[in-house]
């Protein structure tokens, strides 16, 4: 597969079952020990979290599919003029009650309480937020995510971003020399104090 035939384009309501997962894939890589329970219902939950964030009418998420139409990875982009999403869906609860147990969504409940410890990034005109970047794990190691990041830096400088941001996690050398090599520089880290409570992370900035 070569990586001039990746092509990104918006998520659209018959996407969610494979974006799901993707996330699910996502959580297992990044953040391993946070999300439990069978696949069939991890995979139910995040598609119901699509399902409303799609609803919503402003998504920002894309998908990535190789010239013979395969999906092969993700990314989101968020610009200043999309408010950050604190609200769960209704019904989400008793949804991963039933889909992963009481004792999983306990404990996805206490990560993303965690998570919530960093500050979310707020955004100034001319800038755009990347996140949620994976690349399927039957792709990997093939220079999709560069290509994927390419993409998605045009999308957001056809919005009118002049910087993009993202935040990567301090355990995912991976991402973080990726990152690196596009030119993405590291402009803070998370409170060293919160290490042990949190999912330590940088924030990176590239000028478009």
């Amino acid at each position: 597969m070569t990586t001039d035939a990746i092509t990104l384009r918006p998520l659209t309501p018959d996407d969610a079952e494979v974006l799901a997962a993707l996330l699910v894939q996502l959580y297992q890589a990044e953040a391993p020990g946070v999300l439990y329970g069978p696949i069939a219902g991890q995979l139910r939950l995040f598609r119901h979290l699509i399902d409303y964030e799609i609803a919503g009418g402003v998504c920002g998420r894309y998908l990535a599919v190789d010239a013979s139409g395969v999906v092969v990875g993700s990314a989101s982009l968020r610009s200043p003029a999309r408010a950050i999403e604190g609200v769960i869906p209704p019904g989400t609860l008793q949804l991963a009650f039933a889909s992963i147990g009481l004792g999983d969504t306990l404990r996805l409940l206490l990560s993303a309480l965690r998570a919530s410890l960093i500050a979310e990034v707020n955004l100034h005109p001319g800038e755009c937020y990347i996140y949620s970047v994976v690349v399927d794990e039957a792709a990997r190691r093939r220079g999709v995510g560069a290509a994927m990041m390419g993409q998605i830096e045009a999308a957001a400088r056809a919005r009118g971003a002049r910087k993009a941001l993202l935040r990567v996690l301090v355990v995912n050398d991976t991402a973080r020399r990726l990152y690196l090599r596009l030119g993405y520089q590291t402009i803070s880290r998370s409170p060293r104090f919160l290490d042990s409570l949190t999912f330590p992370s940088e924030l990176m900035k590239k000028e478009l």
